[in-house]
């Protein structure tokens, strides 16, 4: 018995159904998206060329079809593995490096695009001392807060006992000073192209120490807020 042929809107909607499967279900996915939304409306602001946006755009669509790739890899081999298999590890593994060699790629387009715009660089020159009494300026704070982290998380991962001072541990001093410094780029520009480059370089930090087994989601989270926090705290009251 022949099998009715499928209609193209029949197949449009089944491919439909797996995009947004990947979006509800898989973490990753939703960050890279967080991350290139982000990208997007920096970009967008920035007024970048048609071509640097068609860079983007291919280096975005690269990460989400690899992410998508990897995901479709994962589900067919627990279907087909139900116990421990090192061949189905490895095609795990290559289907991960897939997508870590497409997010290295774009972010070596976002830095060339993003560093060579001149209204970028512009905002950068001309990012305003904190007029403070006591004066507290821009690389001040920073480092102070920068030092502050470093105390901070040394404190906190020998009190739980748990990881090292650069790897592992209660809380992700990655996503903390990723965070820190993305929230010091706003609080000194208050320009929202520069501060969206700013959170998705966050996201893009946080997000790989979950791929990479490193630190849990709520590690994760953990160390942002307290990032943010310890940047708040170090710029209003100079402000």
């Amino acid at each position: 018995m022949r099998t009715p042929r499928k209609s193209v809107a029949r197949s449009f909607g089944f491919a439909l159904d797996g995009v947004m499967f990947v979006l509800r279900t898989q973490k990753h996915m939703q960050v890279h998206c967080a991350i290139i939304t982000l990208v997007l409306l920096a970009a967008l602001g920035l007024r970048v060329s048609p071509s640097d946006m068609l860079m983007l755009m291919l280096a975005m669509a690269l990460v989400l079809v690899t992410e998508m790739v990897n995901t479709a890899i994962e589900h067919a081999i627990d279907i087909s593995v139900s116990t421990y298999n090192p061949q189905a590890k490895a095609a795990k593994d290559v289907a991960a490096g897939a997508v870590l060699i497409a997010a290295f790629y774009s972010v070596i387009v976002g830095v060339t695009v993003f560093v060579t715009n001149e209204r970028l660089i512009h905002a950068i020159q001309a990012m305003p001392q904190v007029p403070a009494r006591p004066h507290l300026g821009v690389v001040q704070t920073v480092g102070l807060g920068l030092v502050l982290l470093g105390v901070l998380m040394a404190l906190i991962k020998r009190r739980t006992g748990r990881g090292t001072f650069l790897k592992g541990g209660a809380i992700s001093g990655h996503a903390m000073v990723g965070f820190f410094l993305g929230t010091c780029i706003f609080l000194f520009t208050r320009n929202l192209p520069v501060t969206a480059l700013a959170g998705a370089l966050a996201l893009l930090i946080a997000q790989s120490r979950v791929q990479a087994n490193i630190h849990s989601l709520r590690e994760v989270i953990y160390g942002g807020v307290l990032g943010t926090v310890v940047a708040l705290l170090l710029y209003w009251p100079y402000s």
